[in-house]
Order: C-alpha cells, then structure tokens, then sequence
C-alpha cells in the first residue's frame, strides 16, 4: 500500500530534532549544571528577600531590568528632555534594542512581562552555557566544556542571569560567534556579531575579535570573500542603534553623551577603577561589598594573565582582553563591576582546565559551595546594601 504523505511541516521538524538532539544530548551535563547553579541562586535571592523585607516580585522588576521592560511594553517612547544647564535626564534610548525585543515578542504570547523577561534570561543562559560547553570541549576535553560552563553560573556577576537582564543574551550571542570563529563560520559569525551589536555595547569586543579573526585570514588567503563579508557586516548593529540614538537626540555621539552626562559614566582609562581599589584595600571602603567587589576586580587580572598561558584562540584573547578593559575602564557604578566582567567568559577557562583534573569528591564541595557564594553575593548586593548588581 502506498505510504501516506509526510507533511512539509512534520518533515522540517524531523529534520531539526534530528540535527539538533545529538548536540543537544552531549551538552546535556553542562545544561544541567548551569541550571542547577542557577537554581541555587534563585533560591538564595528568594530567602534574602524574604528575610529582608525586598519583596522577589520588586527585585525582578528594577533597576535595569525596569528600563527593558518599559521598552519592551511601549518602546524608545522617550524624548531626550535637557535641564536648565542643558544635561540630559536618563532615557531609554541609552539601552540597546534587542533583548526588550524578544521580551516584546514572547510577551504578545499572553505572558506577564517580566515572566517573558525571565524565561528570555533563562533561555539565553541556556544557549550561552551550551556555547561554552562546546567551546571548552573542542578546545580540551568534555570534561572541562561542562565545568566552564558550570563555573561561568557562578560568576560574581551571574545573579543577572536569572533577573530581567540582557548579559545572558549577549553573552550566548559572543560565545557562539568565538565557536563560529573557531570553525571558520564566517557568515554565521556575522550574523550573531550584528545581533551582540543590538544587545550590549560590549560588542566592540567581539566586533573587534571578528575583525582580527578575519583580516589574519584574508592575509593568510584562506578566508574568502566570506571573511571579507563578515568583516564588513560585523559592526552594522551597533553602528544601527547608536545611529538611531543619534537621530532621535540630534547629535552623531548622542549614545555617549546620554551616557557620560545622565548616567555619568565614560572612559577614564581606569583612574575610577585605581582609585576604588586603593581606597577598598586601605581603607576597606565604607562597606563589605566595596572590598569584595575590589577582590572581584583582582582575581580578573590575575585570570586574565593566566589566560595568555592558555592555548586559546587568538579570537578568545582579544575578546576577554578588552571586555576586561572595558568594564575597568568606566567611571560610576562600582558594584557592578562583577556584572561587567560578565561577559569575559574565557577568564573562567583557566579554573575549569584545573577543576577537570580534580576527582569528583571534591568538585561536590567545590561546586555547591562556588554556587551558594555566588548567589549570596548577587542577593547580598540586592536586598541588603541594597544597590544595582
């Protein structure tokens, strides 16, 4: 008997589970660790919260997180409106598109927005921590991809990747384009380099890692007219928003003016960070959290240096070094430092080569005990200082 017709659209999926189940599967371990970790955290805000008197609902709706879901619900609505002396009151045109997009989209679904807000977050993560598996396994062993996956969730800073906020979409969007990268996927990498450039700012970084990756290929003659396409395409989305800033506001640098006069922060190639760090480790600043904070800032350094020693790709380096040099090179906003050096995912390789060589006893010490460090950290700046992770 003849076979019934197999629909176009069952066809297509068949075809997607079938690609995609097999990767999906090995980075199964790493998945699970990543949202295990995050879990932990979550629990942890959840009790400090509680105990505090925050209010879970109030932290998962402030600060940053507010501007996105504002932009989210009604878009760059905002007009930049100038004081008596002509400075510029914050506005959301300073905060990039396209996380506030995708919550938009999965919000039109029927979700509350900061439920679509979260599960963007926690999606996202998911696709980083997938990306640094595959990163850390092709670059050494299985092992190793899932305990940099693992260590990445307990970062000082990745109390955001389970609140309202866009590290963990720009963050799977640069790790892939280093896997793209690395494999000589020149167009894909492009892509993902111009939707990094609609999330974070930090994208120079990666636009900068694509752009050495590709100008030593079309030296070398083996990278093609894709290499010279990716090259030319890279910076479109970032060069978009900052353009669109600059229309609305009326001047070519409005991005960086916002920045630098409402929200006070520009480059000081790194006095701010000097001096805070001179003051923490004399003084012991004025809390707890501003020494930890310059311990942060510290151990990155030192990671960063330990990196060199790694056989990472040239890729990898120069997108760590200036995320690094990014996050220590603005004024304001000492506390978020650790959610800065977010994004530098590699300085976490070095620790993971070393944990794989561990037996497994320790690393359930290891691991539970960096988890419930890094969820207290997130929550302690949260509900107890309280002040903008």
């Amino acid at each position: 008997m003849p076979q019934p017709a197999v629909a176009p659209a069952a066809r297509g999926r068949a075809w997607l589970v079938a690609r995609l189940w097999p990767p999906l599967r090995e980075a199964l371990p790493a998945l699970t660790l990543y949202y295990s970790i995050q879990a932990v955290g979550f629990a942890v805000l959840a009790v400090m919260a509680s105990r505090t008197g925050a209010g879970l609902a109030g932290l998962l709706s402030q600060h940053d997180a507010a501007w996105y879901l504002h932009i989210a619900g009604n878009a760059y609505d905002q007009d930049v409106v100038l004081d008596a002396e002509g400075n510029p009151a914050e506005v959301s045109l300073a905060f990039f598109p396209l996380y506030p997009a995708l919550v938009a989209t999965v919000s039109a679904l029927g979700l509350d927005p900061i439920v679509a807000g979260l599960l963007v977050t926690f999606l996202a993560g998911g696709a980083a921590a997938w990306g640094l598996f595959v990163l850390g396994r092709d670059l050494l062993e299985r092992r190793a991809g899932i305990l940099f996956a693992g260590l990445w969730a307990m970062a000082p800073g990745a109390v955001v990747l389970h609140l309202a906020y866009s590290e963990a979409l720009f963050v799977a969007l640069a790790v892939w384009t280093l896997v793209a990268l690395r494999r000589r996927w020149w167009l894909t990498a492009a892509v993902l380099t111009v939707a990094a450039g609609l999330t974070r700012i930090t994208a120079v970084a990666l636009i900068a890692a694509l752009g050495v990756a590709a100008v030593v290929a079309l030296l070398r003659r083996n990278g093609g007219w894709r290499a010279a396409a990716a090259l030319l395409l890279a910076p479109l989305g970032l060069l978009a928003h900052l353009g669109y800033v600059g229309l609305r506001a009326g001047r070519a640098d409005a991005w960086f003016w916002l920045q630098s006069q409402a929200w006070h922060v520009r480059f000081d190639a790194g006095a701010f960070t000097v001096r805070r760090l001179r003051e923490a480790l004399s003084q012991g600043g004025s809390a707890g959290w501003v020494l930890l904070v310059a311990l942060v800032v510290l151990a990155s350094l030192v990671l960063l240096l330990w990196s060199y020693t790694m056989r990472l790709p040239l890729t990898a380096h120069v997108y760590t070094t200036l995320v690094v040099l990014m996050a220590l090179s603005s004024s304001e906003f000492w506390q978020s430092r650790p959610r800065f050096l977010l994004p530098a995912v590699t300085l976490a390789f070095p620790v993971a080569v070393l944990l794989a060589r561990l037996p497994r006893c320790s690393l359930l010490v290891l691991l539970p005990s960096g988890a419930l460090a890094a969820g207290w950290f997130g929550a302690y700046l949260l509900t107890v200082v309280p002040i903008n992770p």
